[in-house]
């Protein structure tokens, strides 16, 4: 999952609209007539939460409730990753915290797989670990992955199997291996910037297809590839955190999107076998998308820009992975001739969602013409642990933008940073039941949605401050003992009925004021 980023934000992650996929962006919220704008000033366009009418909103038969979880972040024992390597960089990660200090998730799998069932889960989104699989370059040249590693993951897919859920694997969760990354050359290319990144990055998924096909059907390359660019290369929060070159980030993006379509290629050639999920091996992305509005609805120039930032935050990847469109200089405006090697390179459509995001002009970064915040918004909505609105009537336009694609959505990830547990299950049941409402009144083509987390974890450079877990995890005990908070019994419930009430709603209390997190 998450991130910590929070300021400079979205240069490439935002996508204009078009005339059959309104904005979302306040003259069309999607939130029954609340997001006009009417007042001037920072934070005034931006609406506060109204609940529509329906009573209830209900979720098809086979609709998947799962959680989700990354290597980097619940494991130990990653030193050939250049996470791993980033988060010993002095200032890197708040309080120093180190992932070693973690979950430890591959020594706790039965208490992992055990808490998905007790939870109701019946789907559970993980990533397998490139660095772990194949710990040096000769490693991987010579196709000679740890048979340990190997053998853990294959564990893991056992029990799941064992316990009826279904798992959805993530090649690439943020994590590289330091053989293709080397976080002490920032300037220098690393990582997708490489030239030789793409092949290897397709032959991983050609091998990772062939190894587990028979375990899994849903794949995803890539998790939130515009994050990670905007880690990488302004806001200096990813490796290798290359001073702000938004030319280059625009650069390795594209390499990147040539990286997922190598390994989109080779999943498909190497997971040959059926699962038994009913569905034959299906691969996306895990695709960051927000709502955009201006920061003041009164100056134009902020409106202009938060269009802008919603084309190329929210569709100009999907543009050009679903229906091969090319717009190389993010003007919102396809090139004459489109990329057919691009197009039909998802199956599904991906889609992690947090809230909202203010859009100012008053510092004008390239292709965006103004500069998005997402943390400690003048805004009087409640905040999360990360100091995010909570955002719940975003989902909805956002999830009826997607569905121009004519694609099936997974929501691969929706969370809250909640240390004291105070609003998790509130959190969990408003975006649900907005999720609900758009598949049964915008008729939205829905299949699941993985709550982020499982457990708590590591949250980058934030460190374990911020808990997203539907388990807490006891970091000073040596078992790492779970204990559900509870929000688990609202996911169970949900889940277990395939609904969600504004009664049940209301029963559960209102926000609170997130006390400040402090890491274990």
């Amino acid at each position: 999952m998450r991130h910590a980023l929070s300021l400079l934000a979205l240069p490439l992650f935002v996508a204009a609209c078009s005339s059959d996929s309104p904005p979302a962006t306040p003259a069309d919220t999607g939130t029954d007539g609340a997001g006009d704008a009417a007042a001037c000033g920072s934070g005034a366009s931006v609406p506060k939460y109204v609940r529509g009418p329906a009573p209830e909103a209900n979720f098809p038969k086979g609709f998947l409730f799962g959680a989700a979880s990354a290597a980097m972040q619940i494991e130990k024992g990653l030193p050939n990753s250049d996470w791993y390597q980033w988060a010993k960089l002095p200032g890197k990660v708040i309080n120093g915290d180190n992932p070693d200090d973690g979950p430890d998730a591959l020594a706790h799998l039965d208490e992992d797989v055990k808490a998905l069932v007790d939870a109701g889960a019946h789907a559970y989104r993980f990533s397998i670990e490139w660095s772990r699989i194949y710990p040096t370059k000769a490693d991987f040249d010579a196709d000679k992955p740890d048979a340990a590693a190997l053998a853990k993951y294959h564990d893991l897919l056992t029990k799941l199997r064992t316990a009826k859920i279904r798992p959805f694997v993530t090649l690439h969760h943020f994590s590289t291996p330091v053989w293709l990354s080397d976080v002490s050359k920032p300037k220098e290319p690393q990582a997708f910037e490489r030239p030789e990144m793409t092949a290897a990055f397709g032959e991983f998924g050609k091998r990772m297809g062939k190894e587990f096909g028979a375990e899994v059907d849903d794949w995803v390359t890539i998790n939130e590839p515009l994050i990670l660019m905007l880690g990488a290369y302004v806001a200096a929060g990813h490796p290798p955190g290359a001073p702000l070159d938004l030319d280059r980030m625009v650069k390795v993006t594209k390499m990147l999107l040539e990286a997922h379509v190598a390994a989109y290629d080779g999943l498909h050639a190497g997971d040959t076998v059926d699962a038994g999920t009913g569905t034959k091996v299906q691969v996306s992305i895990a695709k960051h998308n927000r709502v955009f509005y201006p920061d003041d609805p009164c100056e134009e120039q902020d409106v202009a820009a938060a269009k802008n930032a919603d084309y190329i935050w929210n569709e100009w990847i999907y543009d050009q992975l679903v229906n091969g469109d090319v717009d190389d200089d993010l003007d919102g405006k396809k090139d004459k001739t489109g990329d057919p090697r691009w197009k039909g390179k998802v199956d599904y459509i991906g889609v992690n969602y947090y809230g909202n995001t203010l859009v100012s002009a008053r510092l004008k970064l390239k292709y965006l013409n103004g500069t998005p915040t997402y943390a400690g918004l003048a805004t009087d909505l409640p905040k999360t642990d990360m100091d995010w609105d909570v955002f719940p009537h975003g989902f909805r336009p956002i999830l009826k933008q997607l569905g121009k694609y004519k694609l099936p959505i997974y929501i691969t990830e929706n969370g809250i940073g909640d240390s004291q547990d105070l609003n998790k299950s509130r959190y969990l049941a408003e975006h649900l039941y907005e999720i609900g409402r758009a598949i049964e009144e915008d008729k939205l083509d829905i299949r699941g949605f993985f709550y982020w987390s499982l457990t708590d974890n590591f949250e980058w450079a934030s460190g374990f401050c911020p808990r997203f877990g539907l388990y807490r995890v006891d970091y000073t005990s040596p078992a790492r003992t779970r204990t559900p908070t509870k929000a688990v019994a609202t996911f169970k419930q949900i889940a277990s009925t395939a609904k969600v009430t504004t009664a049940q709603i209301d029963a559960l209390p209102p926000y609170a004021a997130p006390k400040k997190c402090k890491s274990p």
